[in-house]
């Protein structure tokens, strides 16, 4: 549950918000669900809602004018409480309890108070309500309301814990954390857009085209040219000296109800989004040729390229495993960072079938911000040369690069699943949310992208001779721990992991010495497949080539017998003349 704290001076201003129609008529069935005074009229009922509002408000502002000069200026508390859209409705019983329980934790109506604040409860729509009181109480003393939002939001967590209701990440009592979420549409954002037709609000398509502008690009120049493909419009704002102190975004056609061009800076679409961070990412990599010129440099194909790349910045990444210490957080901070690039890039190149899942991974992804300090560079550089090596091949088609499209989403899921690992150890519940449904897509599109290599591998490795099979199961026991080795050869894709291994023996690699290497110091406990996972490694790391579609041999029919010869009646012997 979200909660939104703020403080005013006009209280009829803010009732009329709460009981109207909203900035764009998305106010629905507007009721009081709870008021200080049990018995106190609804202005959402009565037929002169404006002269009801008049009185509720004077009602409500009593305290602060008897109180004169000592009121405080801003004496209008106005707290909104939002449910997450996979919550379940909760009733106008459930809403008053929460935000009984929300105002006793903000010090406005403690319960049991019988000179609490004077408050009323509002519900407009079905995922929230919105709590307006004045901060005078009845004994003419100001409301305590020191540290009020920490306290309020201290309380959502047992709140969502006791409704079942999605938990929110927050920091503990104390701890301010800078914002690592996006700032999610309006509801008036989103009524517009359903408005025009629109799939999205235009906060959420600028937020998505910035970031697959900025995804591995090296100067701002190229971010700039990226934008315009995506056909956004770019406002520099300037300092007296002339020099750049931010960028707004603008999508043409996008204008508020004055008919004025609607401009969003990059910190509103996201804090890893504003200008310092955006300089911060593209100078990591601005010694970085062009990605043509780097692909032509590089004989391995792009997606290849950016697997090996991934292997080798995911064996610098060590997740929180049972027993072991968690990471340093300035690596694994930079990771997420790195791996957001790498999924915008790849959703970008890829035409396969599996383009929706991984557009829908990169959204999913997308929707938390990750931000990183200089500290980290070397990490930091590594994911954006992927991302760089992503876009330099161009677009990749299913039909013709399946086993490396299936092997990059493999070490995508890898580094997906170690990322919610990470969070979740370091208690970031909604970062770890994120990570896992991001997996949780990108397997959707392996499954699809692997079924083909995977078939023919698997048919290769049927067919082997029984000595081969022997030979490559001998490597599998003498390589990986006992456990792990029975669930490889007991798994369903060990005949092409057997086809891997004997493709690679065939070349002069050690099979033993491969699955060593495969394995390293990773952690297999948690693999669904360990098989795959070590197979794709394997040829990611030999470049192997891609195996060939097997077909199953056609069923020779059975061969017709020859028809019996008919039989010839035997010659007389020849009559002698006498």
């Amino acid at each position: 549950m979200i909660a939104s704290v703020t403080r005013g001076d006009r209280t009829r201003g803010i009732l009329a918000y709460v009981y109207g129609p909203g900035d764009e008529d998305e106010h629905t069935d507007q009721h009081t669900v709870a008021a200080f005074e049990p018995l106190l009229f609804d202005p959402g009922l009565d037929a002169d809602p404006e002269r009801a509002l008049t009185r509720l408000a004077k009602i409500l502002d009593l305290r602060v004018v008897q109180a004169g000069a000592s009121a405080q200026k801003d004496h209008v508390w106005h707290c909104s409480l939002r449910a997450a859209p996979e919550d379940r409705h909760l009733s106008d019983t459930e809403w008053e309890q929460i935000a009984r329980r929300v105002m006793h934790a903000a010090g406005i109506a403690p319960t049991g108070d019988l000179d609490g604040c004077r408050w009323v409860v509002v519900r407009h729509a079905e995922d929230h309500v919105h709590i307006v009181a004045t901060t005078v109480r009845a004994d003419l003393t100001g409301a305590r309301l020191h540290n009020d939002w920490q306290r309020v939001m201290d309380e959502l967590t047992l709140v969502e814990q006791d409704y079942g209701l999605r938990q929110v990440e927050r920091a503990a009592s104390g701890k301010r954390t800078a914002r690592t979420t996006v700032k999610r549409p309006t509801r008036a954002e989103i009524h517009k857009a359903k408005a025009q037709g629109l799939p999205e609000p235009s906060r959420a398509v600028l937020r998505t085209a910035v970031r697959e502008s900025l995804a591995g690009a090296v100067s701002e120049d190229e971010f700039l040219v990226r934008l315009a493909g995506h056909g956004v419009q770019v406002k520099v704002h300037r300092l007296p000296s002339g020099d750049a102190k931010g960028y707004s975004f603008h999508l043409p056609g996008d204008r508020n109800g004055d008919g004025q061009p609607l401009w969003y800076s990059g910190s509103s679409l996201g804090p890893d989004l504003s200008l310092p961070k955006i300089r911060a990412r593209l100078s990591i990599t601005a010694d970085e040729p062009d990605p043509a010129i780097a692909q032509a440099r590089s004989a391995r194909p792009a997606l290849q390229q950016a697997g090996r790349l991934a292997d080798q910045a995911l064996d610098s990444f060590t997740a929180p495993y049972p027993g072991e210490e968690e990471p340093d957080q300035e690596v694994w901070q930079v990771w997420a960072a790195g791996f957001g690039e790498v999924l915008d890039a790849f959703a970008q190149t890829h035409r396969g079938s599996q383009r929706a899942q991984i557009a829908a991974a990169a959204k999913a992804y997308g929707q938390a911000a990750y931000l990183h300090e200089r500290a980290a560079e070397q990490e930091m550089r590594a994911l954006r040369s992927m991302a760089r090596a992503v876009l330099a091949g161009g677009p990749s088609h299913g039909a013709l690069e399946g086993d490396a499209i299936a092997a990059f989403l493999d070490v995508l899921i890898l580094i997906a699943v170690a990322l919610h690992r990470s969070h979740r150890a370091a208690g970031h519940t909604q970062q770890a949310r994120i990570a896992q449904a991001t997996a949780d897509q990108l397997r959707t599109a392996y499954a699809q992208a692997a079924a083909k290599p995977l078939a023919a591998l698997k048919a290769q490795g049927e067919r082997l001779p029984p000595t081969v099979r022997d030979h490559t199961t001998k490597a599998v026991h003498q390589a990986l721990p006992a456990n792990l080795a029975v669930r490889v050869l007991g798994g369903k894709d060990w005949p092409a992991l057997a086809a891997t291994l004997t493709q690679a023996g065939q070349l002069g690699h050690s099979p033993a010495g491969l699955l060593q290497q495969a394995l390293g110091a990773r952690e297999m406990d948690s693999a669904e497949n360990p098989a795959a996972v070590l197979l794709w490694r394997i040829r990611r790391t030999i470049d192997l080539p891609a195996p060939a579609n097997v077909k199953k041999p056609a069923k020779r029919k059975p061969a017709t017998p020859p028809a019996p010869r008919p039989a010839i009646a035997p010659t007389p012997p020849p009559t002698r003349r006498r």
